[in-house]
């Protein structure tokens, strides 16, 4: 890594947030919402600047391959060869141009050239004026791959993917499909929040928050959801503070809807932090009941516990647990289990800007075999004909639905039940044709984040298969 350049500055903008993220991403190996504090810390930053800022940062690291391989013909010299904060401030100033629309050509150039005079040796303004003239010249016209030829390569390079992703979502969706997943990856979701139903309703909750100032649309496919476009920070929110609502997208909400708990179940859901499915189960029993909700990690287990203590809910209790050994603590104990399994995570990658970056083949391998001990585990907490659920954030055939049909091959003694009882009338597209118990939805085709969910039951004693 090069000598890490002075991003202080007593007039903090948007655009030098961005690169300061995007070059701590680049060199530091740094996440991107650390990137982002760090570049926020000690400044005191505009309200519009800090809006800017992230929007530049995020969207230019989901993009860094595309904006990487045309920089790379607009310099004449391979991207790794150029000077680090060079790249980050020609990256930025791309995409702007690129892809925000609103930024003029010239007025991008100017602030990119402006940018690297505050943040860089003498020579730097320079090389990214030329370069960025170049990349913004009516003239330049980038040379991707083929999309007739070499449709994997066209598609990583043209829509910011890794290759082995847009590899496998072809072979298991379809070209264009894939092609849709990948766009709905590289814009920035929408707010969704789950309305607290044990101390509002939609319509009343929906009210206040116009009333603040809030943007408020229904959501997609529950009456719980809504959608928002808040003026200031969600934690400004006074609703939010008051416990009527939780930040979760519509695709996590069907979860706990897919188990539809009763009043008076216990329910053990296996990998509870933070505690937005938890909380909801909760909410859907009327808060009667009891909820174990376990966790190996012991910095994250509180979350759950201040998830339910803001939104006033009482039968959850927390364990210090691995999901591994939850079969052993206990058995026959549930009415139903939540697997909520650690993932790949590709079906929220819109989210995270630079989780697609850190992903490779081998984590979907080693995750597949955690979440295959992870079931056979919590299998073992329920009563008979009692309820599993296994759900995932991800979009992989190898931890979905290979995962539940090699669970069902190693434990008889369950059965597949149906999801279409439960599950929204106009998300039941997303159910898999022939196999009702399992649903994918899809990024870009379905208006949620990619996820997938499983029901299965115990069989009751009486009609258990042998072991």
């Amino acid at each position: 890594m090069t000598r890490l350049p002075g991003f202080r500055r007593s007039r903090p903008l948007g655009r030098d947030l961005a690169i300061e993220v995007y070059y701590l991403c680049d060199q530091a190996g740094m996440y991107a919402h650390a990137a982002w504090s760090q570049a926020l810390s000690g400044e005191l930053v505009d309200t519009r600047e800090r809006k800017v800022g992230m929007e530049i940062a995020f969207g230019a690291i989901r993009r860094k391959l595309t904006l990487e391989w045309m920089i790379a013909q607009a310099s004449r010299r391979p991207v790794r060869r150029i000077d680090p904060l060079a790249r980050a401030i020609i990256a930025t100033g791309l995409y702007q141009v690129r892809f925000m629309g609103s930024v003029p050509p010239h007025a991008a150039v100017s602030e990119a050239v402006g940018s690297a005079r505050r943040l860089g040796h003498r020579g730097l303004p320079g090389f990214v004026n030329a370069v960025l003239r170049t990349l913004t010249s009516p003239g330049f016209s980038p040379d991707f791959p083929d999309v007739r030829s070499d449709p994997v390569a066209h598609i990583s390079v043209v829509h910011s993917h890794p290759a082995w992703i847009v590899r496998m979502w072809i072979e298991q969706h379809g070209l264009e499909r894939t092609i849709a997943m990948c766009e709905a990856g590289n814009t920035a979701p929408p707010l969704t929040v789950r309305v607290n139903t044990m101390q509002t309703d939609a319509a009343h909750l929906g009210s206040l928050l116009r009333a603040g100032g809030t943007h408020v649309t229904p959501g997609r496919y529950l009456p719980e959801a809504l959608i928002l476009d808040p003026p200031e920070s969600l934690g400004a929110i006074p609703e939010h503070q008051a416990g009527l609502m939780t930040v979760q997208d519509e695709s996590s909400m069907m979860v706990a809807h897919a188990l539809a708990p009763c009043p008076g179940w216990t329910v053990i859901d296996a990998c509870a932090a933070p505690g937005g499915k938890t909380t909801h189960m909760a909410e859907l029993m009327g808060d009667e009941g009891r909820i174990i909700a376990a966790d190996p990690n012991p910095a994250r287990l509180p979350m759950v516990s201040q998830a339910a203590e803001r939104l006033r809910l009482s039968s959850i209790e927390t364990v210090d647990a691995d999901a591994r050994h939850l079969g052993d603590m206990f058995p026959g104990t549930a009415d139903a289990v939540l697997v909520d399994a650690p993932c790949s995570g590709l079906g929220v990658l819109s989210r995270r800007a630079d989780a697609r970056w850190r992903k490779s083949p081998d984590d979907i391998t080693s995750l597949s075999r955690l979440q295959a001990e992870i079931l056979d585990s919590a299998a073992r907490t329920l009563k008979p004909s009692g309820v599993l659920v296994y759900s995932t954030c991800t979009v992989s055939q190898a931890e979905n639905q290979d995962q539940i049909t090699a669970f069902l091959d190693r434990n008889p003694q369950f059965a597949p039940s149906s999801l279409l009882p439960f599950i929204p009338e106009g998300a039941r597209q997303a159910v898999a044709p022939g196999n009702p118990h399992m649903l994918q939805l899809l990024p870009g085709i379905h208006g949620t984040d990619g996820f997938f969910i499983a029901r299965l039951e115990r069989r009751s004693s009486t009609n258990a298969s042998p072991s």
